[in-house]
């Protein structure tokens, strides 16, 4: 079945009470539409009406959607908020986000930080995704870094296995995930991965080919890493 995502009719009733920042009204109107016109709201609401609002109009919105019934509307609006990630007309650092992600369940949580992390450009905003998540260091955050293909997850990867360097059976899982994954970078970091940690079992044909007393580097500065995986 086909959704409709604009209908001026509903437009017609949207308008007033977003334009006046009427958020208890808004869910109000909500709850008076049938499901496919709460559904055609919902895609109105995330790509029209609070795509180009204030950011102080976004945020009263969409916490009081998500409060309403956030199966519905968080990853709608979550969408709304990457492209105004992107635009600069909302930040990782807006308490309004902050208060959101910290009141996720972990299913929230999961699919909040899979539609955002592969749209992140340095680890510093992945780190604060992280925090604003209140997604733990070590383990906790390799259930992510290692289902995202970029360069500042896959170097945060790295880095995170210093947490569970004990465990050369985690360690090696790992490597052999991305090698799995196939990619010229994951496959890259699982080849830096075979060397800083001696896994003499991890076995593939790599391209990359590093010395151990390089490895520290490419841990600590993201250019280095970027330079040998990208």
């Amino acid at each position: 079945m086909t959704e409709k995502h604009y209908s001026k009719t509903i437009e017609q009733k949207l308008l007033p009470v977003v334009q006046t920042g009427d958020a208890e009204g808004l869910v109000s109107l909500l709850e008076s539409f049938s499901r496919s016109e709460q559904r055609t709201a919902g895609y109105m609401l995330g790509e029209r009406l609070l795509l180009d609002c204030s950011a102080e109009l976004y945020w009263l919105m969409t916490e009081a959607l998500v409060r309403y019934e956030s199966k519905a509307y968080l990853i709608t609006l979550m969408k709304t908020f990457l492209v105004r990630l992107k635009n600069g007309s909302a930040s990782l650092s807006d308490a309004s986000f902050c208060r959101l992600a910290a009141g996720f369940n972990e299913v929230e949580r999961q699919k909040v930080a899979l539609l955002i992390l592969p749209e992140l450009t340095q680890p510093k905003q992945v780190e604060q995704l992280f925090a604003s998540m209140r997604i733990p260091s070590g383990r906790e955050q390799m259930v992510y870094l290692v289902r995202v293909d970029i360069l500042p997850c896959l170097f945060l990867l790295l880095r995170s296995l210093r947490y569970i360097e004990h465990d050369r059976a985690e360690v090696l899982k790992v490597a052999r995930q991305l090698m799995k994954r196939g990619t010229g970078g994951s496959f890259n970091v699982a080849s830096i991965i075979k060397v800083a940690f001696g896994l003499e079992e991890l076995t593939g044909t790599f391209s990359l080919r590093l010395q151990p007393y390089q490895i520290a580097r490419l841990e600590q500065s993201y250019e280095a890493f970027c330079q040998s995986v990208g």
